[in-house]
């Protein structure tokens, strides 16, 4: 293992510990949502711009972690961006046989220094660049989805204020797409 994708999957625990423990998870009616009320979404978000131009969001590098040993709920990322319009923002999220999917955000505590994470609300996506859920960052907690393991793919959909429902394939796997681990 490198000292890359040791640190990788140290933090990938952390998260997955850090998340999956907390008792005061949102929970929702079972359909696998993550809905802006759920996520403590900011109902005094600024109103996105109307440019006339309808948003198609890009969504690229969606992967999922294993499911840990033992353990109900794993973690999800990907990319999107803008292929056309000015603004766009994500409400909620939806995977397939998934209890619950919540959209988790990491801060630093300063009284602490300890890392912290916690359910965000809605966020927005701009064209100044890629909206990004990556681990150590904004990540998606799925609770409640059977095992998946290594080489599996999930489906699910990303919900937008203003594009509406965007489907993606959620590869299962260790590392990100593209980690030098798929060259070894």
């Amino acid at each position: 293992m490198t000292k890359f994708s040791w640190l990788l999957a140290l933090v990938a625990g952390l998260a997955l510990t850090a998340c999956g423990d907390q008792t005061d998870h949102a929970t929702s009616a079972g359909d696998g949502v993550a809905s802006s009320a759920q996520t403590g979404a900011a109902e005094t978000s600024a109103a996105l711009p109307d440019d006339a131009v309808a948003p198609v969001i890009d969504v690229r590098a969606a992967w999922m972690r294993p499911h840990p040993q033992g353990r109900t709920v794993t973690a999800a990322y990907f990319a999107a961006e803008l292929e056309s319009g000015t603004a766009d923002r994500l409400v909620s999220v939806r995977i397939d046989g998934a209890e619950r999917v919540e959209m988790h955000g990491t801060s630093m505590d300063s009284q602490t220094g300890m890392m912290h994470m916690e359910a965000i609300g809605p966020q927005d996506v701009l064209a100044a660049g890629p909206m990004l859920f990556v681990p150590g960052g904004r990540h998606l907690m799925v609770f409640g989805l059977d095992p998946v393991a290594e080489g599996d793919s999930v489906a699910g959909v990303l919900v937008f204020e203003r594009a509406g429902e965007v489907p993606v394939t959620f590869e299962v796997r260790s590392t990100p797409p593209g980690h030098p681990a798929d060259a070894e």
